[in-house]
């Protein structure tokens, strides 16, 4: 089964299914995760400028050097907190995203070629049987010959998954899901490499946000690539050019989604995937 046949079927499905098809469409939309991470991004500005605002009051009513300089660093762990809450809640929404995407696309993939494996399968009997007939083949031969022929039919008519493989990190999860979706890159227009490891290592570092109170795991050490954490047990603080990537990569990837959505519409892309780092949001 090539890719062409397999997105156009994609499309031939999306076309006649009808209840499904507006439901797929309606969250092919995704303003759902637009709205958060509008929210997200907003709720981050307020905060800062409050912790800013309450600093700036502050400040002269310090009667010292020193308790101006730990007041000036609270501010600064407040600003770091709110980088990786906005971070974790930005991320959470494409998780959940590309999930649903599975599960929405699920049955029209499955509804693409829904007999094709019992089609193959029924061949090889007829065919097995016209062999003995004519005496050209054995009954272990037959038994054999439809063992390879379900082996066969199995690599080639694989069943897309619902959820992305947990073993993998972040993107390549992602990607491995979506292309079984027939939702590969657009074509000749892959996934920036340095994009899908700016992915994988966030992966890691939200992993460590929650569940190890931000301290560096080996798991997360094997995906850092620009980060700066060299050691386990490092603590992960969210500074402003942390922030600047890791935000410019959600944003680019949920725009990718949407265009290789657009792109099964015969609908030209809006973002150039390539320029990803620009794709910082008004207001950081």
């Amino acid at each position: 089964m090539s890719d062409g046949h397999s997105e156009e079927g994609w499309k031939q499905a999306g076309r006649s299914s009808e209840d499904g098809a507006d439901d797929v469409r309606a969250r092919a939309v995704m303003l759902e995760i637009r709205e958060l991470i509008e929210e997200a991004i907003d709720a981050r500005l307020w905060a800062i400028s409050g912790v800013r605002m309450v600093l700036e009051r502050e400040d002269s009513s310090l009667d010292s050097d020193d308790r101006r300089a730990r007041a000036r660093a609270s501010v600064d762990r407040a600003i770091a907190h709110w980088n990786a809450m906005t971070l974790v809640a930005i991320y959470g929404g494409i998780e959940d995203l590309v999930e649903t995407m599975g599960t929405g696309l699920y049955p029209i993939v499955l509804a693409t070629n829904p007999t094709k494996r019992q089609e193959i399968l029924e061949r090889n009997r007829l065919r097995n049987r016209e062999l003995k007939e004519a005496g050209e083949l054995s009954n272990e031969g037959a038994r054999a010959l439809t063992q390879f022929t379900k082996v066969l039919a199995k690599e080639l008519l694989p069943k897309p998954k619902r959820a992305p493989n947990p073993e993998l990190p972040s993107a390549d999860g992602w990607e491995d899901l979506l292309k079984d979706l027939y939702m590969r890159p657009i074509r000749e227009r892959p996934l920036p490499d340095d994009l899908r490891r700016t992915l994988n290592e966030l992966g890691a570092i939200r992993n460590v946000i929650l569940h190890r109170m931000g301290r560096i795991d080996e798991r997360a050490l094997q995906q850092v690539t620009e980060g700066p954490w060299t050691e386990v047990n490092q603590l992960v603080v969210i500074d402003e050019a942390l922030y600047r990537r890791y935000i410019a990569a959600l944003v680019a990837y949920q725009r990718e989604l949407e265009d290789r959505i657009r792109a099964r519409m015969n609908i030209p892309p809006q973002s150039d995937i390539k320029s990803w780092r620009k794709m910082i949001p008004a207001g950081g």
